[in-house]
């Protein structure tokens, strides 16, 4: 067996192995009934799972598996786009003013990322550029998508982070680890675009890597008791400091909400 066998052979099989631990998370989501709060997250862990399975049985060199990927795609992109919408409405469901607010941002950073990106590479579409050339657009758009929502994110983060907002601890790990998915999925990315088609082997096992870490966390860190622990992120601050910054956010949600109304 030659070098190039045994490299598909070891990728193949963390592969599955991400298959099964993916499986293994929607288990765990079902089984502790955390499938009902994060609707969108377990919808799009089963269209990973499926979409994965379906790719598992082909060689990325053939027509066929170049077919499904293509197509499925842009449908785990708006998955992301929900998910990361599901969170943010889960950390401000008590803020109504603010979730108003950041949720028109929301939806118009996605959109203008996504068309900035996609007349960017408008331009270069003429010609044969190569086999499959919807590789390097899927990864241009796509990085563009990871990019905003992972900076929605980490805005969101630094929110409940200066402003201690409670929350359950299955939520803050949560935004924790998919924030964390998200950055080192956009680093990968742009190590590929940069690396060319030299890099796609050791890139794929980096992605297959996070996503590998991200589902045992999900997996072991997630519980049905995590919804009823409240979890705050505290900075060592005192408690009459953290009552002050959390009645700065209650007037600011007021205003929003005023504003809103008008």
């Amino acid at each position: 067996m030659g070098t190039q066998e045994l490299a598909w052979l070891l990728a193949k099989s963390v592969w599955t192995l991400n298959v099964l631990a993916s499986a293994f998370v929607v288990w765990r989501l079902y089984a502790a009934g955390l499938h009902r709060i994060y609707r969108f997250f377990f919808a799009s862990l089963i269209l990973a799972l499926l979409r994965s399975a379906a790719l598992l049985p082909f060689s990325p060199r053939l027509s066929t598996y170049y077919r499904i990927w293509a197509g499925t795609e842009p449908i785990l992109w708006l998955s992301y786009v929900l998910v990361v919408f599901e969170l943010y409405s889960l950390v401000l469901k008590r803020y109504r003013g603010i979730y108003t607010v950041g949720r028109m941002f929301f939806f118009t950073a996605v959109a203008l990322s996504t068309i900035i990106s996609a007349l960017t590479v408008l331009p270069t579409m003429t010609g044969a550029l190569a086999t499959h050339p919807l590789l390097h657009y899927y990864a241009l758009i796509e990085r563009a998508v990871v990019t905003s929502l992972a900076i929605f994110l980490l805005l969101l983060l630094m929110l409940v982070t200066w402003f201690p907002v409670p929350l359950s601890r299955n939520l803050l790990i949560h935004c924790s680890v998919y924030s964390a998915y998200f950055f080192a999925g956009n680093v990968i990315t742009l190590l590929w675009h940069i690396g060319g088609a030299e890099a796609n082997y050791w890139t794929n096992m980096a992605r297959f890597a996070v996503a590998m870490a991200c589902y045992c966390s999900w997996a072991f860190l997630l519980s049905r008791s995590g919804e009823d622990r409240t979890a705050a992120l505290h900075l060592g601050r005192s408690p009459m400091e953290e009552k002050r910054l959390l009645g700065q956010l209650e007037g600011l949600n007021a205003t929003l909400l005023r504003t809103a109304r008008k």
